[in-house]
């Protein structure tokens, strides 16, 4: 590309910046999609005066707002004719892709990530549609909502809630178990005209027992598309008007939201944790039943105590906020909000813990990983190393812990930071916690989309710290993959698996380009001798006489060759390196 052809920025991103090329500006920039890299615009950091409009003009040093960086891009865009918008919203975009593992992925083969590339692929979203085939959609087109009762009997409803209370409700606790059982005995009474209407509380019922199906069958059934297709249609109707029951209405719309997240497509999902988090402010379910009187009378009138409704906004929070993160999109942020922090589960065997029990006590390090807050490294650090700290031993809730963990490296290594050994061990050890998390779930049927995303991510995370020991670990992540594809064989776990494989193969390409070209170098001159203890210590084999082969000799004794001894020590892997010439 000549240089009349190339677009030159005033913005230049930090790789065409250390190497002293001209940038495009674009996202990613034209030599860094020719040449490879990561293309990353430092903006906080940057000194010249073209950009200094990106800089606080109230506190001198300090970091801007969201809102302050958008009015001076819209500003600079004003002022400044040779402003590049491309690259502007190159940077916009990048903070909401921050997050996200699709993102990651994509970036680790920076030579396919050019500009015009189609938009975010989510590999291993989940294990895959629950309905995939023509056969499904038509099916789906002839349900008709009916009221639970006529869809299954109360044993029925008794045994689906019991797998939900044994499966589901450990990870997403926001149901009280003696309310649902209660509102079953009453809603099975014997039939009157008013039971045979839709109930008040069918959503709730409707999506219990399709969790109860989905976490009992690895194939969907007519049922449970009945109870999901009743539990939407009530749902929606009662978008139409105002909830008549506040609470019921926003834990059948949680239910709902976490079953698309399993069973659906990301969209799909992302819209309805959106809507939602929007019935959460129109019910005030965000606020403390303390300070709205309205509440209150609620909270009566349903015996819901306020630990309930907590959990319920937790929730919709949790879920809005990862399928967000994972899709590179905007997050609901409730203004005003006044709801505390859910109460952390007993422990089970009466003594004191140190066992976390639930996801709510992650909920805070999600919420502060918003891209359009301010992070730097000591932050993430510390957030990294407090999410390593927890302690749990549920499969699902280690999933979770591992699927956060992954999310900050990501943050990390976006800005270049070079992480401490220790601390890449102990990011090591949970993915290989994580690991073996995915294989239990999997044997009992347990179809948590983390079982689907952090095998892929863990791959991708490997790749990407390229080491030894992170290398060693990719013949498991693969074989765990394996079985979460073998076990749901779908289209997306296909890919998935597909995907991860072809990632491998490239790594090991450029791995066998990098070892040729060092064959070179040490080809180059074959006659060079080398001594004995030194071809000893580093495998070698060169022509040495007999008689060295008796000495006793230590690397020290031969000068000029303390420093491949320092070597040695420093990186104990070397003495294990196979040298010889193929």
């Amino acid at each position: 590309m000549t240089d009349q052809n190339r677009k030159r920025s005033r913005i230049a991103c930090t790789s065409c910046q250390s190497r002293k090329r001209k940038c495009s500006g674009d996202q990613p920039c034209t030599t860094c999609a020719q040449f490879g890299g990561d293309c990353h615009y430092d903006l906080l950091s940057r000194k010249k005066k073209d950009i200094r409009h990106f800089q606080s003009q109230s506190v001198a040093g300090s970091l801007l707002s969201p809102a302050t960086v958008q009015n001076d891009i819209a500003s600079k865009r004003q002022q400044d004719n040779q402003s590049n918008p491309a690259a502007l919203a190159g940077l916009l975009l990048k903070a909401l892709e921050a997050n996200s593992g699709a993102a990651f992925a994509r970036r680790l083969n920076p030579k396919n990530d050019v500009a015009g590339a189609p938009k975010l692929h989510l590999f291993g979203w989940n294990v895959g549609t629950r309905y995939p085939t023509p056969d499904w959609a038509q099916t789906l087109a002839a349900v008709k909502p009916r009221p639970v009762v006529e869809i299954v009997s109360q044993d029925e409803m008794r045994s689906l809630a019991a797998i939900f209370f044994d499966r589901v409700d450990p990870c997403y606790p926001f149901i009280d178990r003696e309310t649902l059982l209660r509102q079953i005995s009453r809603r099975w009474l014997p039939a009157t005209a008013e039971s045979l209407s839709f109930g008040p509380y069918d959503a709730v019922l409707c999506g219990v027992a399709a969790f109860g199906y989905l976490f009992s069958r690895r194939r969907a059934s007519p049922i449970e598309l009945q109870l999901i297709e009743s539990a939407r249609s009530i749902l929606e109707q009662g978008l139409q008007s105002e909830p008549l029951s506040p609470v019921e209405t926003i834990t059948g719309w949680v239910l709902r939201v976490a079953y698309l997240r399993m069973t659906t497509t990301a969209h799909a999902a992302w819209m309805a944790s959106c809507s939602l988090m929007h019935l959460i402010e129109a019910t005030g379910m965000h606020i403390e039943p303390s300070s709205n009187t309205a509440l209150e009378r609620a909270s009566k009138s349903e015996s819901c105590n306020p630990e309930t409704r907590r959990r319920l906004f937790a929730m919709a929070r949790h879920l809005n906020v990862w399928i967000s993160f994972e899709l590179g999109r905007s997050r609901v942020v409730l203004q005003g909000a006044t709801s505390l922090p859910p109460s952390p589960r007993p422990a089970t065997n009466g003594f004191a813990t140190t066992q976390a029990t639930d996801i709510f006590n992650l909920l805070p390090i999600s919420e502060s990983l918003d891209p359009n807050e301010a992070q730097d490294i000591s932050n993430l650090e510390a957030a990294l190393t407090d999410v390593l700290d927890i302690i749990y031993t549920q499969p699902h809730l280690i999933l979770v812990q591992c699927n956060l963990m992954l999310c900050i490296y990501r943050r990390l290594r976006a800005l270049n930071s070079t992480i401490s050994g220790d601390l890449l061990d102990r990011v090591l050890s949970l993915s290989a916690k994580g690991l073996k998390a995915v294989s239990e779930l999997v044997a009992i049927n347990s179809p948590w989309h983390q079982i689907a995303n952090v095998p892929f991510q863990v791959v991708c995370t490997l790749l990407a710290i390229d080491n030894r020991a992170s290398l060693a670990m990719l013949r498991d992540s693969m074989r765990t993959l394996h079985e979460v594809a073998s076990a749901y064989d779908t289209e997306v776990m296909r890919e998935a698996y597909t995907t991860a494989y072809l990632m491998i193969v490239m790594h090991q390409r450029r791995k066998e380009e990098d070892m040729r070209t060092l064959k070179d170098v040490l080809q180059f001159n074959p006659e060079v001798s080398v001594p004995l203890p030194v071809a000893r210590e580093i495998g070698a084999e060169t022509p040495i006489r007999e008689a060295a082969v008796q000495s006793d000799h230590t690397l020290m004794d031969y000068p000029g060759f303390s420093w491949l001894s320092d070597i040695l020590v420093d990186i104990p892997s070397l003495r294990d390196f196979d040298m010889d010439p193929v």
